[in-house]
C-alpha cells in the first residue's frame, strides 16, 4: 500500500512538475514574440504609418502661413507701396492688419532694407540694427541668400511671446531685395497641437532644426534650450537623425527609462526634421504584466488539474479497492474476498466451538431469461434476487457472488436446522418475486445446498466443496429444493 502511495505522489509530483514547465516556457516564449512584435510593428508600420499622418497635419498647420508669406512676398500692392517710397503708414498697417485678422496669424509685418523700419499691423515696431540682438534673424536670413525661412523667437510686438515666424524674401521685379515680410504663429498654439497628437497617437513628437535644437516641442522649456547632441540616449544617434534629407529614417535607442523608437522625417520647406518618438516601456510592461498573468493562470491551473489528478486518482484506487473485493454488479463480496472472509470466520467458529453454516445456491432455469431477454434482463433479476435474499439475512451474515447466479452465504453461529430455515424463507422471498418482462410477468424459484461448520477441523476450501455437491444435488432433484450436505 505505501509502495502505491509513493508511486502516486510520484506520478502527480510528474504532473504537476510537466505542467509548470509547460506554463512557464509557454508564457516566456509567448512574452519574448510579444516583445518581438511590439518593437517590430512599431518599427516598420505603426510607426510610420502615424509619422505619415502626423507629418501631413504638422504640413498643413505650416503650408498655410508659408503660403500667405508667399503671396505677401508676391503682392503687387506691398511692392508699389515700397518703390513708390514707403508713403502712408496707413496703408501697409490697414495691409498687415488685414491679413493677421483674416488667417488669425499672431502677427504679420514687414521689414524694409530701405529704411530699416519693421512695420506690423499696429504701425511702425522699430528700426532694426545689427547691434540688436532681436534683429540678427533679420541679416542671418539676408545672408543665407533663401526664399523662405522659419524662425522661433521673441515677439517684441507681444511682450515678448514665443512666436514662430515665416519670414520670406521681398524682391522687386528686378530681382532687388526690398526686405523681409511674413507672419507668426503663437508657438504655444502649435505646442498644444502637438500635444494633442501625442495624445492622440501616444507618442511624443517635437521638430528640430539642422544643428539638432529642438523648435517647436510641447514643452516649451526645451524650444531653442535642449539639443539631441546633448540628451541622454538620443545622443548616440545624433548624427544618423541629422543627416536624413529623402528618406524616413526608423531608429531606436535606449536610455535609463527604456526603448526608444523613433520615426525621422526630413521637412524640406522649414529645413527641420520632424522626430516622432514611441516609449515601448508602457507597451512592454504590458507584455511583462500579461507574462506574469500567464503564469499566474499557469500556477492556478496546474493546482486545480493536481487537485483533479489528486482526486481522480484516490477514486480510482477505491474502485480498485472496491473491485477488488466487491462484486460490480450486485455489490456483494466477490468470490476472492469471500473466500478470505470464509478463512476467518471458520477459524473462529471451530476455536470457540460453536456452529456455523454454508449455503450455496442458484437461480432455476436462470439461463433461459438470459436466452429469451437477454442479459440485460437477466443482470435486472439477479439483483432482485439478492435484494430479496438480504433482507431475510442477519447484519452479522456475509453474503458473496461466486458466479454467475450462483450466491454463497455464510450463517455466524447458525447450526444445520436453523440454516435450513433461513433457506426456506430465502426461497419464499425469492419466489414472491414478480419480475417484468416484455412478455409479461415471471418469476423464479432458487435451489440450495447447506453444509455445516462442526467442531472437527475444515478448511473453507472443502466446506465450499460441501456446499457445492450439495447444490448440485439439489438441483438434480427438482426446482425450489433445499439438500444438505450430511444427508447426502
Amino acid at each position: 500500500m505505501r509502495k502505491n502511495l509513493f508511486k502516486e505522489a510520484g506520478i502527480i509530483a510528474g504532473i504537476v512538475f510537466l505542467l509548470l514547465v509547460g506554463f512557464i516556457l509557454t508564457s516566456f516564449l509567448s512574452f519574448s514574440v510579444t516583445r518581438n512584435l511590439i518593437i517590430n510593428s512599431a518599427r516598420s508600420q505603426t510607426l510610420p504609418l502615424i509619422s505619415d499622418n502626423i507629418y501631413s497635419v504638422i504640413k498643413k498647420d505650416l503650408l498655410d502661413p508659408i503660403n500667405v508669406s508667399s503671396l505677401m512676398a508676391n503682392d503687387a500692392f506691398l511692392i508699389e507701396w515700397i518703390k513708390s517710397g514707403e508713403k502712408g503708414l496707413d496703408e501697409i498697417t490697414t495691409y498687415l492688419q488685414l491679413i493677421r485678422e483674416k488667417y488669425g496669424y499672431t502677427s504679420s509685418f514687414f521689414v524694409s532694407e530701405i529704411t530699416g523700419n519693421y512695420y506690423y499691423y499696429e504701425g511702425i515696431l522699430k528700426q532694426i540694427s545689427p547691434e540688436d540682438a532681436h534683429d540678427v534673424w533679420y541679416f542671418d536670413f539676408k545672408a543665407k541668400d533663401v526664399p523662405l525661412d522659419l524662425d522661433v523667437d521673441n515677439d517684441e510686438a507681444k511682450n515678448g511671446l514665443l512666436t514662430v515666424f515665416i519670414n520670406h524674401r521681398l524682391l522687386d521685379h528686378e530681382g532687388n531685395f526690398l526686405g523681409v515680410t511674413g507672419v507668426g504663429l503663437e508657438l504655444r498654439d502649435i505646442a498644444e497641437n502637438l500635444a494633442a497628437y501625442e495624445d492622440r497617437y501616444n507618442r511624443r513628437i517635437y521638430m528640430i532644426d539642422h544643428d539638432g535644437l529642438i523648435q517647436i516641442h510641447p514643452d516649451k522649456t526645451l524650444v531653442e534650450a535642449a539639443n539631441i547632441q546633448n540628451q541622454e540616449g538620443i545622443s548616440q544617434i545624433s548624427d544618423e537623425i541629422l543627416s536624413t534629407k529623402e528618406e524616413v529614417k526608423i531608429l531606436e535607442y535606449k536610455d535609463h527609462k527604456g526603448i526608444k523608437t523613433l520615426s525621422i522625417r526630413y521637412l524640406p520647406e522649414f529645413d527641420w526634421l520632424l522626430v516622432v518618438e514611441k516609449d515601448q516601456t508602457a507597451s512592454l510592461q504590458e507584455a511583462r504584466q500579461s507574462l506574469w498573468q500567464n503564469l499566474l493562470i499557469g500556477i492556478l491551473v496546474t493546482i486545480i488539474i493536481s487537485l483533479g489528478v489528486i482526486i481522480a486518482f484516490k477514486r480510482y484506487n477505491q474502485r480498485l479497492e472496491f473491485l477488488a473485493s466487491f462484486d460490480e454488479l450486485t455489490g456483494l463480496f466477490n468470490r476472492r474476498a469471500f473466500q478470505k472472509l470464509l478463512e476467518r470466520e471458520i477459524s473462529i467458529a471451530q476455536r470457540y466451538g460453536y456452529s456455523s453454516s454454508l449455503l450455496m445456491l442458484d437461480i432455476d432455469e436462470f439461463k433461459s431469461v438470459n436466452d429469451q431477454f437477454g442479459h440485460f434482463v437477466g443482470d435486472k433479476l439477479i439483483i432482485d434476487v439478492v435484494d430479496a435474499i438480504r433482507s431475510n439475512l442477519r447484519s452479522t451474515d456475509i453474503i458473496g457472488r461466486w458466479g454467475g447466479d450462483e450466491l454463497v452465504i455464510f450463517l455466524l453461529r447458525t447450526d444445520e436446522s436453523e440454516a435450513v430455515n433461513t433457506a426456506q424463507r430465502i426461497q419464499s422471498a425469492v419466489e414472491e418475486i414478480k419480475f417484468e418482462t416484455s412478455q409479461g410477468a415471471i418469476n423464479r424459484t432458487v435451489s440450495i445446498g447447506i453444509t455445516s461448520v462442526l467442531a472437527e477441523k475444515i478448511s473453507s476450501e472443502n466446506l465450499l466443496k460441501q456446499a457445492d455437491k450439495a447444490l448440485i444435488k439439489a438441483k438434480k432433484s427438482g426446482k425450489n429444493s433445499i439438500l444438505i450436505y450430511s444427508s447426502l
